[in-house]
């Protein structure tokens, strides 16, 4: 999936891995095991991949230039996680996953909301969506009773800041971008299309968020409503650019992981609300989730495909 012109295997990528894994725990969700068992083990495999390609290359750097693929590295760790704990059972995976990605998830943060590089992007967000990322992973964790009494208190306490923290921070920043783009001040261009659905991760996880700490169904709603609209305007983004053609990127994936948790809000509103029309919706994300990732691996296959160079026949001298 990898050649000259796309960034070498490593965090640039951990789109995939968050996007697969968070298909492995819907599928789950929704009954489908097979399918659930496909995505984890895919998830495990580019998981892999991306950590020998970093170990070899070192590409990016952890530098403040480069935060938003190390949140997606954070973020796909506890998905991973997660998804290995959602289809076993084993509560083992989602706790070091977690204590593994908490460190990153609030340094990646810290270090973004004291820098921005260029014009406004969605890509801006991620370093302050991976508290939330982590808080939701956190708040199951303490919920479950796997740790001890004292050290649960502590994950739950830590989970409820950072939920804060993701709360305060990301709507602004993603507000940023939407203001940018209404003034012209930015643009997105086609191959980083992927990236509109990004603001939409936000929504589904603070919806967890918010069930998991008891906080009543009333910011579902909110949400849900909220996303109405930046659902429509990714939609538009993405699939022109896709019907255009748009050049391949590690952005692509930015369409998978926001339509996966977004379904896992749908269903944990379902469950906290007993209407059945939100887990409708949550079978029709995962659809969407299905699709946008046949179509970021389809483009990635037809990527990494050398390309031919058809030789020409010399010109006739002319005499």
């Amino acid at each position: 999936m990898i050649t000259d012109k796309l960034p070498p295997a490593g965090p640039a990528w951990a789109g995939s891995v968050m996007g697969v894994s968070v298909a492995a725990v819907l599928s789950g969700v929704h009954g489908l095991w097979l399918l659930s068992w496909m995505f984890l083990l895919g998830a495990t495999v580019l998981a892999a991949a991306l950590i020998v390609g970093w170990v070899k290359l070192r590409n990016p750097g952890f530098g403040r230039a480069f935060m938003a693929p190390w949140a997606m590295v954070s973020m796909g760790l506890v998905s991973l996680g997660a998804a290995w704990t959602s289809v076993t059972g084993v509560w083992a995976f989602q706790t070091v996953a977690w204590f593994l990605a908490v460190p990153l998830a609030l340094t990646v943060c810290a270090r973004q909301l004291q820098h921005f590089v260029g014009p406004p992007t969605f890509l801006w967000g991620l370093p302050t969506v991976a508290p939330m990322v982590a808080a939701a992973s956190g708040l199951q964790l303490a919920r479950a009773e796997v740790l001890s009494q004292e050290l649960s208190i502590i994950v739950w306490e830590l989970s409820g800041a950072m939920a804060i923290l993701s709360g305060l921070t990301a709507p602004i920043v993603f507000l940023v971008v939407y203001v940018a783009l209404t003034r012209k001040r930015t643009s997105v261009p086609d191959a980083f299309a992927g990236t509109t659905w990004i603001p939409l991760g936000i929504l589904g996880q603070s919806t967890v968020v918010a069930l998991l700490l008891g906080a009543g169904t009333t910011y579902g709603y909110i949400a849900f409503a909220l996303a109405v609209p930046m659902f429509l305007f990714a939609a538009v983004i993405f699939t022109r650019a896709c019907l255009r053609g748009a050049g391949y990127t590690p952005a692509w994936w930015g369409s998978t992981f926001p339509v996966g948790v977004l379904g896992l809000g749908a269903h944990q509103m379902s469950v906290a609300t007993a209407s059945a029309w939100f887990d409708v919706l949550s079978l029709a994300l995962l659809g969407l989730l299905l699709v946008h990732l046949a179509v970021c691996l389809s483009r990635g296959v037809a990527a990494s495909r050398p390309s031919v160079t058809v030789p020409q026949p010399e010109p006739a001298a002319v005499r």
